[in-house]
C-alpha cells in the first residue's frame, strides 16, 4: 500500500494512503472541529487594520465595517497635529467627501473619526478621541466614526503641536490560501502533503516544568482557566477578527491579577463587566486592556485558533492540568495527589469514609510549586448527596450553584435553618441582594417528598430551600404555594435530614447522571 506524508499538530508522519482522521486521532473529543490545510503556498491577505507610524510611536486602527479609510499611503507624511487637548487630538487638514452636519455626538476613547473645520469637508481632519467626550467635530450626520484604536492608546496621549504621520500601511495577515476546511467528520481521509491541526496547546502563565521556578503571580486567575478548560474542550460563543471567546460557564468572577498587552497567542480571562469569567484567545495583537488578566499562552495550534468559528468546539491541552482534590474520596485524592509527585498531608486517617472539602494551598500553581497539599475532609455520612434538574430548571439550578459553591466545586455548602414539625427542612443560602428567581417549574400538585426547591421572588422570603418529608397538597418544599416555588431537584439522602443540626453548615454534593 502506498505511503503518504501529511503534518499533524506540527509533527511529520507517514502513513497508509486510506488513513482516515478517526485513526489518526483516536481520542479526539465528540464533535470537536479539526482544520485541514491542502498542500499550496501561502499568500498575505488584507485585514481591516491600518498602521499608521507616527513621530510619537505606532499605533493600530480597526477601520469599521464597510468603511474605506480616507487617506492614501501615499500621501501619509502630509498630515501632522493641526490641535490638540484633552479630548482629541486632530490630524491634517485635507479635503475629503462628506457632508458635515451641524450637530454633537457622544465618541468613546479609542474612537476615529473624520471631522472637519468651518464645516468645509475640504479641511478634513482625522480625530482621535482621547476621552469618552460629546462634541461637535464637523462630521457627517452619523458622527463621522471610522475606526477604533486597537493598539497604542497611550501613543493618542502623547502627540503634541508638531508630530506627524510618517507612514500608513495595511496591515496583513498570512493566511493558508489553499483551501483549508473546518470539519468535524472523522471519517475522511487524508491526502498526501495535509496539514492537520486538531487540537491546540494552552501553557499557562507562570508555569515551568521546574516546580521550584513557577510563579504564584496570577494563581487565582490560572486556576479559573484551567477549571474551564478541564474537559479539554473550548467552545467558542464568539470570534472577532483578533480572538476567539468561550463563555460557556457563565459570568463567574475573576480577580485581576496581571494585565498586559494581549499579542497573538495570549489568553486572558475576562474580569468585568458581563463577560466576566470568559476565556479569550488572541489570534492577532491587541493592546492591554484593564478588563483582562492574562492566564497562559498557546504554544501549539494557533493556526486551529485562527479558522475557528462560532459555535464551533476546539481540543484543548491545558499544561498544567487542573489540580483540584475537594470532592474526591481521601483515598481518591491522596491517590492522584501521589500521581502529581506531591507530598500530602490530611486532617484523618479514614481513607475510606471521608470526602475532601478543602485544600491547601488552594491553586494548582500554588500546590505545585510547594511539592504539597494538606487535605481537610468530612465524614461521608455527613454528605448530604443531591440531583439537580438542568432540563426543566436551568436557571434556578444555575443560580443555586453559584450560592452554594457547586458551581465551581463538586461539595457546597447550605445554613441549615431549622426542622419545621418534622415535616420539613429548611435552609437560607446566602444569595447577594438583586438576585432574581423569577417562577420556574414551579409545581401544579403536591411534589414527591424528596423534591429540593427555593422559593422565587413571587414570595417575600425569596432564596429559601427546602425539602419536605411529609407530602403536601397545598404548599411546596419550603412552605410556600405552588406558585412560589421552584422545584430544582432531588435530595438523595434523606435519612440524613434528621441529623442535621439547627444552625449548622451542611455539605451537599451533586450526583450527575
Amino acid at each position: 500500500m502506498t505511503d503518504i506524508r501529511i503534518i499533524v499538530n506540527g509533527e511529520t508522519r507517514t502513513v497508509p494512503k486510506g488513513t482516515t482522521l478517526a485513526s489518526l486521532l483516536p481520542d479526539h473529543p465528540a464533535g470537536a472541529t479539526v482544520v485541514l490545510l491542502k498542500p499550496g503556498s501561502v499568500s498575505k491577505e488584507k485585514t481591516s487594520h491600518m498602521r499608521l507610524k507616527t513621530t510619537a510611536g505606532d499605533i493600530v486602527i480597526e477601520v469599521a465595517k464597510g468603511v474605506s479609510f480616507p487617506i492614501g499611503e501615499e500621501n501619509a507624511e502630509a498630515l501632522r497635529v493641526h490641535f490638540e487637548d484633552k479630548n482629541a487630538a486632530a490630524f491634517g487638514p485635507f479635503a475629503a467627501d462628506f457632508v458635515p452636519a451641524v450637530e454633537e455626538h457622544r465618541y468613546s476613547r479609542g474612537d476615529v473619526c473624520l471631522g472637519c473645520g468651518g464645516y468645509d469637508s475640504k479641511t478634513a481632519y482625522l480625530m482621535f478621541c482621547r476621552t469618552e467626550h460629546k462634541a461637535d467635530h464637523g462630521a457627517a450626520k452619523d458622527g463621522g466614526v471610522i475606526g477604533k484604536v486597537i493598539f497604542g492608546l497611550g501613543i493618542m496621549n502623547r502627540w503634541k503641536n508638531g508630530d506627524r504621520i510618517t507612514k500608513i500601511e495595511q496591515v496583513f495577515s498570512s493566511v493558508d490560501a489553499s483551501d483549508a476546511e473546518a470539519v468535524t467528520n472523522l471519517e475522511i481521509e487524508v491526502e498526501d502533503g495535509m496539514q492537520i491541526f486538531s487540537s491546540l496547546t494552552i501553557t499557562s502563565e507562570g508555569y515551568t516544568e521546574n516546580h521550584e521556578e513557577i510563579s504564584t503571580h496570577a494563581a487565582e486567575s490560572v486556576d479559573h482557566m484551567l477549571f474551564r478548560m478541564r474537559d479539554g474542550t473550548f467552545d467558542i460563543d464568539r470570534s472577532a477578527s483578533t480572538y476567539i471567546r468561550d463563555h460557556a460557564e457563565g459570568k463567574l468572577y475573576v480577580p485581576q491579577e496581571l494585565q498586559k498587552p494581549r499579542r497573538e497567542g495570549v489568553v486572558t480571562a475576562r474580569t468585568a463587566g458581563k463577560g466576566s469569567g470568559a476565556i479569550y484567545i488572541y489570534t492577532s495583537d491587541v493592546q492591554s486592556n484593564k478588563s483582562h488578566t492574562r492566564v497562559g499562552n498557546v504554544t501549539n495550534g494557533i493556526e486551529l485558533a485562527k479558522f475557528a468559528e462560532p459555535k464551533q468546539k476546539l481540543a484543548v491541552e491545558v499544561i498544567p492540568p487542573l489540580l483540584d482534590l475537594r470532592g474526591l474520596l481521601l483515598k481518591e485524592a491522596v491517590a492522584e495527589a501521589k500521581a502529581r509527585g506531591l507530598r500530602v498531608m490530611a486532617d484523618n486517617r479514614d481513607v475510606e469514609g471521608r470526602i475532601v472539602i478543602d485544600q491547601k494551598p488552594p491553586y494548582t500553581l500554588e500546590v505545585l510549586k510547594e511539592g504539597k497539599v494538606s487535605l481537610y475532609t468530612v465524614a461521608l455520612d455527613d454528605i448530604i448527596d443531591i440531583r439537580l434538574d438542568y432540563k426543566k430548571a436551568p436557571l434556578t439550578v444555575d443560580l443555586y450553584r453559584r450560592v452554594t459553591g457547586l458551581k465551581r466545586y463538586p461539595v457546597g455548602t447550605m445554613p441549615f435553618l431549622f426542622n419545621v414539625d418534622d415535616e420539613m427542612y429548611l435552609f437560607k443560602p446566602d444569595f447577594a441582594k438583586g438576585v432574581n428567581i423569577i417562577p420556574e417549574n414551579c409545581p401544579k400538585e403536591a411534589p414527591p417528598t424528596d423534591a429540593l426547591a427555593l422559593t422565587n421572588d413571587s414570595r417575600p422570603a425569596q432564596g429559601m430551600a427546602g425539602v419536605r418529608v411529609v407530602k403536601n397538597d397545598e404548599f411546596g418544599p419550603t412552605g410556600e404555594p405552588f406558585s412560589g416555588t421552584n422545584i430544582i431537584g432531588t435530595v438523595l439522602d434523606m435519612e440524613k435530614l434528621e441529623k442535621m443540626k439547627e444552625g449548622s453548615l451542611v455539605y451537599i454534593r451533586e450526583v450527575k447522571e
